[in-house]
C-alpha cells in the first residue's frame, strides 16, 4: 500500500529500489500496474465523476469505473 498523503516519495522509492533493478536485466519485460480505490461517504457530484474520468482517460488508464 502506498500512502495518499506522500505517493510520489514512495513511488520513486519503489522505482529506484525494485523497478530499476528489475529493468537492467537483459531480456526482463517489466510492467507496472496502479489500482487506486476511495470511499468517499457523501458521494461525487456528476461534474467530479466527469473530471475523473476525463483525467483517467487523458492519463491512459484502461478502466475507469466509479461506483
Amino acid at each position: 500500500m502506498i500512502s495518499a498523503e506522500r505517493p510520489a516519495r514512495e513511488i520513486h522509492q519503489i522505482v529506484e529500489a525494485i523497478v530499476e533493478q528489475l529493468t537492467t536485466i537483459p531480456g526482463s519485460e517489466v510492467t507496472l500496474k496502479l489500482e487506486i480505490d476511495a470511499e468517499v461517504p457523501g458521494g461525487l457530484d456528476r461534474a467530479k465523476v466527469r473530471t475523473l474520468i476525463e483525467n483517467a482517460n487523458t492519463l491512459g488508464f484502461i478502466d475507469k469505473s466509479i461506483e
